[in-house]
């Protein structure tokens, strides 16, 4: 199993310890039927009976809960026994061919108990898939509940805003120099105290140009939200940033007719 982002090197040793820990219980129980395999499907328990669980032989599979993509199972992964249990699960789909083998719930539960040794796998495989998506909430909530104020540090030539993301905070620039830079070529310099990336919060527009550190940096970055609330009870901020920008519309303008200019020889 892994995550659609990327997952940390932690999760990923905790799902190779889980498919090892579904082998050794799989291997000592006897499936239900012959692997089969299925076409491209958005629900690949739609016809299997609600006692059974499915293990991955070849395929990847796609599970969704709430109509949001949240994991990916593969080889060695075993699927639905929360379902089997009637506990609330999810959607499982999957674009292309995958194999499957089915198993009875009460068969492996029963290998489960069966001795001491399989016990203490049972246990050890809970515990490792609770350990697993306790890793998982923790970065999904790492980024809805991120810091609404933040110091962040920068090394010269590491980017502080990427051209196309959309724009979510608004930057002030408390020490260092940055570059402005769009599509490859730099367009302007950004100095200590000054604010930026507030464009493309006012216009909601993805950010139009990369800033890159000329210098280390510390930057202070506020969400879009708050420096929205910030300006409308700090009008003087709107008002500074009015002329900021319109001083570098008059300086880009300038570089446009010098550009134009007819040369001289």
């Amino acid at each position: 199993m892994h995550l659609p982002t990327k997952q940390s090197d932690l999760m990923s040793e905790l799902a190779a310890k889980l498919r090892g820990l579904t082998e050794l219980l799989c291997t000592q129980v006897a499936p239900a039927d012959e692997p089969f395999t299925i076409a491209a499907t958005s629900d690949i328990f739609a016809d299997i009976p609600p006692t059974r669980a499915l293990l991955v032989v070849e395929g990847q599979v796609d599970y969704y809960l709430h109509n949001k993509l949240v994991m990916h199972f593969e080889e060695g992964d075993l699927l639905g026994l929360p379902r089997s249990l009637n506990l609330p699960q999810g959607q499982f789909s999957c674009s292309g061919p995958v194999t499957l083998q089915a198993y009875e719930r009460d068969a492996l539960v029963e290998q489960a108990n069966s001795d001491l040794k399989s016990q203490r796998n049972w246990a050890y495989l809970l515990l490792c898939s609770i350990s697993y998506y306790e890793q998982a909430l923790t970065q999904e909530l790492r980024t809805e509940f991120q810091p609404s104020a933040g110091f962040l540090h920068f090394r010269t030539g590491e980017t502080i805003i990427n051209q196309g993301d959309i724009a979510d905070r608004v930057y002030t620039l408390l020490e260092g120099a940055a570059d402005a830079v769009c599509d490859g070529v730099k367009v302007g310099e950004i100095h200590a105290n000054e604010i930026f990336g507030a464009l493309a919060v006012f216009t909601r527009q993805p950010r139009i140009a990369s800033v890159i550190a000329s210098s280390d940096c510390t930057v202070l970055a506020v969400r879009k939200e708050e420096f929205i609330t910030l300006i409308e009870h700090q009008p003087q901020i709107c008002m500074g940033l009015i002329e900021e920008m319109a001083a570098k519309i008059n300086h880009l303008n300038n570089q446009l007719l010098q550009l134009k200019a007819p040369q001289h020889k």
